[in-house]
């Protein structure tokens, strides 16, 4: 092909793309059936860039067929040569050079489309029901997204972004991130139902990470989506971790908090007094259990107690701003004079200042000049006080409310140098890149995020799942899943269940594999209950139905005093091991997604469960009244019950009195359940339970379900009838104690069988 050509035409299997002579792309081609899915009327550049804040778009081209070269011309002179490389599965395009005033910014695209259904936005892979179309970055300086420095549609970061009728893709590279020249992007284009299958073809081709798990691609490998045991182990407890995570049928358990300081990632002495070595021990103890370890990171958090902070504070310590001091100062002065206020201004959660090698604490600046630091603690975080001549630098340093500072970016690469060092050394499998947003503070971005992830990933040896508290278009290939929704301060079924749903679709639409989040085995604490397989089991409910994995959280105690606590790992390993194998039908899968349903499962032989739907009440509430003679004192309560006749079921918590907070007890209590009137000859104490399952025997548990009694009741034992039931209660013996009810029926057994058995 000539320049005087109309346009050039580039094909994969699937996708034709057509450039004009002004370098604009005009047509995007579905090869399989004609289908033009560029915008219509929106003939776009391939490239622009940015010059003096005014985007350029391109005023002509020329094709070099021989060299499978666009030159693309713009004002003032300035010329970009992007190559080209036709692949089955994609096309690649590269700034190979460019001559004249050096842009700030390249964009590619952004490319408008037709395609208005499923919008991957973190991927850059739009589709609907026959065609997938998709942008990928494929090195770390290239940026799926739109630089926040120009109007764009969508947020900053989003490869792919829903527009008027279609949507749109894009990615950029920065001067001021690794440069602009080799800024390289993929365009492809497969039928819809191939889309992660192509993703997986680009990768190996143009060399990006695919990071592989026990033999197969993690973005398609079950192992991707198996659930863990999140629990702080250590040299000595690392045999219970062990055993735990064997009773739950995981293979992966993971210590949430290993690190004494962040920076250095120095272990914490009471867990590995060994240090490196101490970690390696417990890597050992569970391979030879068939188990893989893993460890929780703040990525590059850094605490105030780590050698990078004290006790000589390295000058890498990232800055928002800085000043000049106007006057020397001693090493007790409390008021620091500054040359300019606006640095120091937003304090922050730490209000540290680096001058040399003190850090100084400060209360306030002073609202008139001349500007002074007011307040100041010096010599903080055990560095030490010092005299400081007039003129002498004074940085702010960047901080977060977890009261921690940052690295520059090569310090950062050594933090990242230090994980690599540790996995490398011990074995580790597992890490989660939490924190993540922090790189963004080195002042590069993505980029950042992108360096930070791809310099441990590239130096690993074993194969380590990962995930992360953020999600880049880069960092998709490498991040195994997301592990996002937390637990703490709430009941399991409210800590951020509207989030974990909507995860679920986020990584469907990014095709990506899916997790639930964590969740936790607890001691009863404060107003929350300690964890009850009733409620574990609506987890695992959620996560069948979804194909999610998620991290049970727990500490060694809770795990050895939650009376439950084995109960509701053995339950975990039915549950996981259906949901692996794929053993549920689509009609369950269904019902099991609704978060107002309730399940419970059963082994029914090898690779053969029952699968139980289960209704439960609302939690009704009494406590004894007194009333006027001869008005009744009971609690009238409905129950409706979908399913077929059978024995009442209840349980039911005894709570001391929120007035009095005395010692008084349940004793005795009363149910009439359609006429039939039980008395329990029990004496129940504050935070107890009492359960019954239908069997005529009921059972007394403590407050964090540990087994205390049980009596088997020998008269004639209510029934529950289908529909509505009504049902009295009161107690036997007055007590100022209250009590929360819940009432319980089971469905029918369904069968659950893994393929092919």
């Amino acid at each position: 092909m000539t320049g005087d050509r109309i346009s050039y035409q580039f094909d994969t299997e699937h996708l034709q793309i057509r450039i004009n002579r002004l370098g604009e792309i005009v047509g995007l081609s579905d090869r399989n059936d004609y289908t033009d899915y560029l915008a219509p009327d929106r003939a776009v550049p391939l490239l622009q860039i940015a010059v003096d804040g005014t985007l350029l778009s391109p005023i002509g081209s020329a094709y070099d067929s021989k060299h499978k070269q666009i030159t693309l011309h713009f004002t003032q002179g300035m010329m970009a040569t992007v190559t080209i490389w036709e692949q089955p599965s994609h096309l690649a395009f590269e700034l190979t050079a460019f001559e004249g005033r050096q842009p700030t910014h390249v964009i590619w695209g952004p490319y408008p489309t037709t395609i208005n259904g499923i919008i991957g936005e973190t991927v850059g892979v739009v589709r609907n029901d026959r065609f997938a179309f998709g942008i990928q970055a494929l090195n770390i300086h290239t940026i799926g997204g739109f630089p926040i420095e120009f109007p764009s549609t969508g947020p900053e970061n989003d490869a792919a972004t829903r527009i008027d009728g279609g949507s749109e893709l894009r990615a950029y590279s920065m001067e001021t991130n690794g440069g602009i020249n080799h800024s390289r992007i993929a365009l492809f284009g497969c039928p819809m139902a191939d889309a992660l299958q192509t993703l997986g073809q680009i990768e190996i081709a143009e060399n990006l990470p695919h990071p592989m798990l026990d033999g197969e691609w993690c973005k398609t490998a079950r192992t991707s989506r198996t659930s863990y045991l999140i629990t702080a182990f250590g040299e000595n407890t690392v045999d219970e971790a062990v055993r735990y995570t064997r009773m739950a049928g995981f293979t992966y358990f993971y210590h949430e908090d290993p690190f004494g300081t962040w920076g250095h990632f120095g272990l914490k002495t009471t867990d590995f007094p060994h240090g490196d070595a101490g970690l390696k021990s417990c890597v050992d103890e569970a391979d030879k259990a068939g188990l893989r370890v893993g460890i929780h990171t703040l990525s590059n958090f850094m605490t105030t107690n780590d050698a990078y902070v004290t006790p000589v504070p390295d000058p890498r310590l990232m800055q928002s701003g800085d000043s000049l001091l106007t006057n020397a100062v001693d090493a007790k002065a409390t008021e620091i004079p500054i040359a300019s206020r606006s640095p120091f201004l937003d304090r922050g959660t730490l209000s540290a200042v680096l001058i040399e090698n003190e850090l100084i604490r400060y209360r306030a600046v002073s609202e008139e000049a001349p500007w002074l630091l007011l307040g100041c603690r010096r010599g903080a975080f055990n560095t030490s006080a010092s005299s400081h001549a007039s003129g002498t630098k004074i940085g702010k340093l960047i901080d977060h409310p977890y009261r921690v500072l940052f690295p520059d970016l090569s310090m950062q690469d050594e933090m990242a140098d230090r994980l690599v060092e540790l996995f490398n050394g011990t074995g580790l499998r597992q890490i989660s890149f939490d924190g993540l947003e922090g790189c963004a503070l080195t002042g590069h971005g993505m980029y950042a995020y992108n360096r930070f992830v791809s310099r441990i990933y590239n130096a690993w040896t074993p194969e380590v799942l990962n995930d992360a508290s953020r999600l880049t278009h880069y960092l998709w290939h490498i991040h195994t899943r997301m592990n996002w929704g937390e637990p703490w301060g709430k009941a399991i079924r409210e800590g951020q269940i509207e989030l974990r749903l909507k995860n679920q679709d986020y990584f469907k639409r990014n095709l990506f594999p899916r997790m639930f989040g964590w969740f936790q085995v607890r001691l009863a604490s404060g107003s929350l209950e300690a964890t009850s397989l009733d409620d574990m089991e609506w987890v695992l409910s959620k996560c069948a139905g979804y194909d999610s994995g998620f991290a049970l959280s727990s500490s060694l105690e809770a795990l050895r005093k939650n009376g439950q606590a084995e109960v509701i790992l053995g339950t975990v390993k039915e549950w996981e091991q259906a949901r692996l194998e794929h053993a549920f039908t689509p009609d369950q899968i269904e019902r099991l997604q609704d978060p107002t349903l309730d399940f419970h499962l059963e082994a029914d032989g090898k690779n053969r469960w029952q699968l139980y739907p289960v209704t439960y009440s609302q939690v009704h509430i009494y406590r004894e009244v007194t009333l006027q003679p001869g008005e009744p004192g009971e609690a009238e309560w409905t129950f409706h019950n979908p399913y077929e006749d059978q024995p009442f079921q209840f349980i039911l918590r005894a709570l001391p009195d929120t007035v009095t907070l005395n010692d008084d007890v349940v004793i005795n209590p009363v149910f009439e359940v359609n006429f039939t009137e039980i008395t329990l000859p029990i004496r129940l104490s504050p935070f107890e339970y009492l359960v019954c399952e239908g069997d005529g025997v009921c059972k007394i548990f403590d407050i964090n379900w540990n087994p205390v009694r049980s009596l088997e009741f020998s008269g004639e034992w209510p029934q529950i009838v289908h529909e509505d039931n009504q049902i009295l209660f009161w107690f036997g013996a007055p007590s100022s104690c209250r009590v929360e009810v819940r009432f319980k029926t089971n469905g029918p057994g369904e069968s659950v069988i893994t393929p092919n058995v």
